[in-house]
């Protein structure tokens, strides 16, 4: 009898074992998966952006001429046709969700960056709810990412900023790092 017992027990001790594997790989899979998915969406995001980037910067050279600096630094989602689902408005308390978008106006004390094309108008932030990398930019939960409507140019002179000689293109999603206040991110 006690070897039957014993045979049992070993059988669903194995059987245990091999469930816990299978459980611990499909958590793995579940989890790269994840990943994946928060970077192929942010790519998509940042894609749909671009291209309401290109149709403003159009519709502005055929209004106004090929001067886009007043746009630079402005809010891209208010151009969108009708709100993206994952953009919640402007920032509340410097950041959005996890997983969602915002744009967070600069504030008058805030450091802009003198080579940056984009004016000082805010930036456009994105919360990760998983580890992802966009480019060669990692973020996370604790981590989110930052980037500016900047004005596209030809640098004539090479010296990296927008002169009255360059030639502008139109308009572009510049990645940036998240504004900076007293060493610490604001926020």
């Amino acid at each position: 009898m006690s070897v039957l017992t014993n045979s049992r027990r070993l059988r669903f001790l194995v059987a245990l074992c091999i469930l816990f594997v299978l459980w611990w790989v499909l958590l793995g899979v579940v989890e790269r998966e994840a990943t994946r998915a928060e970077q192929e969406g942010t790519r998509l995001m940042l894609n749909q952006i671009r291209s309401v980037l290109v149709v403003k910067g159009a519709e502005i050279r055929l209004k106004k001429g090929p001067d886009f600096r007043a746009w630079a630094g402005r809010n891209p989602f208010h151009w969108f046709e009708s709100e993206p689902a994952r953009y919640e408005g402007i920032c509340q308390q410097g950041r959005p969700d996890h997983g969602q978008w915002c744009f967070r106006p600069l504030q008058a004390g805030d450091k802009v960056h003198k080579n940056d094309t984009a004016g000082g108008y805010g930036q456009v932030i994105f919360q990760p709810r998983q580890p992802i990398i966009i480019g060669e930019r990692q973020g996370s939960r604790d981590t989110p990412l930052a980037w500016v409507v900047a004005v596209e140019f030809t640098d004539s002179n090479g010296n990296g900023r927008l002169d009255e000689a360059d030639l502008q293109s139109g308009l572009k999603l510049q990645p940036v790092e998240m504004q900076r206040v007293n060493g610490h991110a604001d926020f």
